[in-house]
This record gives structure tokens, C-alpha cells and sequence, in this order.
């Protein structure tokens, strides 16, 4: 599968922000919604994907510009998200599956570090085997993430993950291409399609494990 198949986007989450006024002097605020684990989850969820996107951004943009000291740092925070998505599975499915939950993770960051690499490179070769290995990798953790919970279709999976490829890379190359209007676009997409895929883990988690939530 080459970069014009991947699936660039997919439906925006339409979402219900708190909001507040003044009327005659008195504030009002929306009244705040009632927590609980699966709310907690959610956010939860929503916040380390979220942040998944905002640190290899940070690191495509300090790799194009030269700037070692800040993609070093990019490449730690990185990891240490990475870290923290596959541990969040711990209490539900062990150790050892969040161990090779990170694994696979691992695998997504350096597809994309390496097709990152490969443009700022210029090497059209080293950019077609990150593409490859990232479609492969997210058929991987899909088939993972299926086989430990029924409420995850597997081909939901696969599409929802090469979609966050493609905006991976369609990020890469519009802000190599200085193309920042388009990145802009990008990246409002890419940080919703997060919140879907949060939205999407933490149903399937609640639905599976009814009397821990």
C-alpha cells in the first residue's frame, strides 16, 4: 500500500464542550458532567493519543529543521506516551499484554520516524519501506487489540489505524513542503481522529469489563 491508498480522514467527532456567560451581572456555567471510570477512561484515553500526535509532530518538525537537542527530546516523549497508552492496559489484561502492546507501538513510531527520516533524507526508497512497515504494523495492532476484545472488529481496527498512518504522513510531507495551510487541516483532523479512537477503546473496554466501570 502506498501513501494515496492510506485513508487521510475520517469523520469528525462532534463534540460538546463546557461552556459559561455572563447575563445581567451574574455569571453562569453549564452544569458540569457527572464523573465516573468510564468518563475517566475516556479522557483519559483522549489525552495519550492526543499526545501521541502532538510529540512526533514536534519531532518531524525538529528533524526537518536541524534541531538535534529538540527532536532528542521529542523522541524521549515519545516514548514515554507510548509507555503510558500500553500500560493503561495493565489492570485489565496484565503485564505482559501491555508489554507487547508497546512493542507494537514501538513499531508505529519507527515507521514513522523513518519515513520522517527518509524525506528529510530525500530517499524515495527509505519512504516506501516506512510505508510498508507502518500499513503492516497497523494490521498487527489490530489484529491484537481485536483478539483481546471481542467489541473491536478487526477491519474497524485496520482502517481507523491506517488512517492515523496517512495522516502521519500527509503531515510530513505538507510541512516539508512548507504547506502549513494544509498541515493546519491535517492536523485538526489527525487530533479528532484521536478522539475517536479513544471514544472507540474506551467502549469496547466498558462493554467488556461492565463491573469495572
Amino acid at each position: 500500500m502506498n501513501t494515496k491508498t492510506l485513508l487521510l480522514l475520517l469523520c469528525g467527532l462532534l463534540l460538546q464542550p463546557a461552556w459559561s456567560y455572563a447575563d445581567a451581572g451574574q455569571a453562569y456555567t453549564a452544569p458540569a458532567v457527572a464523573d465516573s471510570k468510564a468518563l475517566s477512561t475516556r479522557l483519559a484515553l483522549r489525552d495519550l493519543w492526543v499526545e501521541h500526535v502532538f510529540w512526533v509532530r514536534s519531532y518531524v518538525i525538529a528533524n526537518q529543521v536541524g534541531e538535534a537537542a529538540a527532536a532528542k527530546v521529542a523522541t524521549t516523549e515519545v516514548v514515554a506516551n507510548a509507555t503510558a497508552i500500553a500500560n493503561s492496559i495493565a489492570p485489565l489484561y496484565g503485564q505482559p499484554a501491555a508489554d507487547q502492546l508497546l512493542d507494537l507501538l514501538a513499531g508505529h513510531w519507527g515507521a514513522v520516524k523513518q519515513y520522517s527520516d527518509a524525506v528529510v533524507a530525500k530517499n524515495e526508497a527509505g519512504k516506501d519501506a516506512a510505508v510498508a512497515e507502518l500499513t503492516s504494523n497497523a494490521k498487527a495492532i489490530a489484529v491484537f487489540l481485536a483478539s483481546a476484545n471481542p467489541n473491536l472488529p478487526e477491519n474497524t481496527l485496520v482502517a481507523m489505524l491506517n488512517a492515523h498512518g496517512g495522516h502521519h504522513i500527509a503531515q510530513i510531507d505538507q510541512l516539508a513542503k512548507k504547506d502549513y495551510a494544509g498541515e493546519a487541516r491535517t492536523w485538526q483532523a489527525m487530533r479528532e481522529h484521536m478522539l475517536v479512537l479513544g471514544d472507540t477503546l474506551t467502549a469496547a473496554l466498558v462493554k467488556q469489563f461492565p463491573d469495572k466501570f
